[in-house]
């Protein structure tokens, strides 16, 4: 990727108008309150743009791009699941959620299932943000590395410090200005890139011949079996996502948060239009080019110099916040649930710093996971993601509509064995059902004998557990 004097000034520009807008717009936040809900007080624009910035990331973008230059309009479903997701979220749960006055995913749980729940819930959930955070690591360590010619080890250092100052100063108020003006200027770059690629494919010679494989433009080209589980895992994993309930959480008030993921859904499901038809002409007219630089090499080759800058460097900053926006979320859930009651920290400046302290480790970890797995495709580790996330979806969304309905004691055994299949169901039995519909099956059956048969026999299980805990503890005082 080589890029002119001028793609590189409107590139910079328009980073730092966007980065330098978050930061601006979160200078007097003083509180952790402040930091990760930016108050309670997000207006409609300021929840799209929240949901919108960190939605529309790496797996929305480059990874979409990338998938399509080997499936083509089956790539689509990345961005239409994400948007189905923000629309069942803002017509169903947007009020029950805002209405909790609540920070974290588990807090809900224990509120529900008691305190043992809450860690639980928060490793589950950090461990699936934590894989797509490297699905927006990975094309932003190459696209920097090839841009700046520089090697990847050197542009996952640059990329450390452009997120880490994105979100650290900011927090949700900085997440949610760069996000929208972020957004704006991108879906702006992506209508110009649709108008380009529509006119490149119409007239590409032997068009027919190169794309005659039926796969091309079927939305169910992988199947149908893959496309359903892939739009599931995105609405299952939109749902358990501690950064988007976090954002429903900032939120004025109940409406303010429906409308917001109403509007974020309208916003997502367009930008992967663009990126399936530059890619699939990346893909006939310069197949040499890496699949996962086909987004940005089409800017540069076919868009004006000034707009290509300008497109790329939305791009990298849909990356960046993307993987802030999802840091500062799993590192809320670290911070809140494990750190603040470990070291018994007690005042919003200790609970702050802890939060940052933590943006930092976790943005390190994630960079050095995706540098061991550079060749990986970048909407695996998305989807994977979002079936690990799924391990709680049914006790969340039981304890959020019906919140009695699940005996405490079996909602942290449904959490556990679902993520437990979530993870190993491929890898370790080959079982050929997709991983998410195991963990949806294996947490189901619990929780329905938890409903069922559960009730009946809770008091007498809580008996003897009670009983067990204080022999336990009468032979190691004695």
């Amino acid at each position: 990727m080589i890029l002119s004097t001028s793609h590189i000034i409107f590139m910079s520009l328009t980073m730092l108008l966007i980065l330098g807008c978050g930061i601006l717009s979160a200078l007097k936040i003083k509180s952790a309150e402040g930091f990760s809900l930016n108050g309670r007080k997000g207006s409609t624009s300021l929840v799209a743009g929240a949901i919108a910035g960190t939605c529309i990331g790496g797996g929305a973008t480059v990874g979409t791009s990338q998938l399509a230059c080997s499936v083509g309009l089956s790539a689509w479903w990345f961005t239409l699941g994400l948007g189905i997701g923000f629309i069942i979220m803002g017509l169903f749960f947007a009020k029950p959620l805002r209405n909790s006055k609540l920070e974290t995913l588990s807090q809900i749980l224990i509120i529900s299932y008691g305190r043992g729940s809450g860690p639980v819930a928060s490793i589950i959930a950090s461990m699936g943000i934590f894989f797509s955070c490297v699905a927006s690591v990975l094309p932003a360590i190459y696209i920097l590395a090839h841009m700046l010619n520089i090697s990847t080890v050197l542009s996952s250092i640059i990329l450390m410090i452009l997120v880490t100052s994105y979100i650290f100063f900011g927090g949700m108020k900085g997440a949610s200005v760069s996000g929208m003006m972020k957004t704006v200027i991108l879906w702006s770059m992506m209508l110009l890139m649709c108008h380009i690629a529509y006119i490149k494919l119409d007239t590409m010679p032997f068009f027919e011949s190169v794309f005659a494989e039926s796969h091309w433009f079927d939305l169910f080209g992988q199947g149908y079996l893959q496309s359903l589980e892939n739009v599931l895992s995105l609405i299952v994993g939109v749902f358990c996502s501690q950064t988007y309930i976090q954002i429903f959480f900032s939120a004025a008030d109940a409406r303010t948060a429906r409308n917001g993921a109403l509007i974020a859904a309208m916003v997502s499901i367009p930008v992967g239009i663009p990126c399936i038809m530059a890619a699939m002409y990346m893909h006939a007219s310069h197949p040499e080019i890496p699949p996962i630089l086909a987004l940005p090499e089409f800017a540069v080759l076919y868009m004006h110099p000034n707009l290509a800058g300008i497109t790329i460097g939305a791009l990298m900053m849909a990356l960046i916040g993307s993987i802030s926006g999802l840091t500062l979320g799993m590192s809320t859930m670290v911070s809140r649930d494990l750190i603040v009651g470990l070291f018994r920290l007690k005042t919003s400046r200790q609970a702050l710093l802890a939060n940052r302290i933590c943006i930092v480790v976790l943005t390190f970890a994630v960079i050095v996971f995706a540098l061991c797995h550079l060749e990986s495709q970048v909407l695996h580790w998305n989807f994977f993601s979002m079936s690990l996330r799924g391990s709680i979806f049914l006790p969340l969304a039981i304890a959020l509509l019906f919140p009695k309905l699940l005996p405490p004691i079996w909602a942290i055994p449904a959490m556990i064995i679902s993520a437990f299949f979530a993870i190993t169901s491929k890898s370790l039995f080959n079982i050929p059902i997709p991983p998410l519909f195991v963990a949806f099956i294996a947490s189901a059956v619990i929780v329905i004998l938890g409903i069922t048969v559960g009730r009946k026999y809770d008091y007498r299980i809580r008996k003897h557990i009670a009983a067990l805990r204080q022999r336990f503890l009468h032979r190691s005082t004695n």
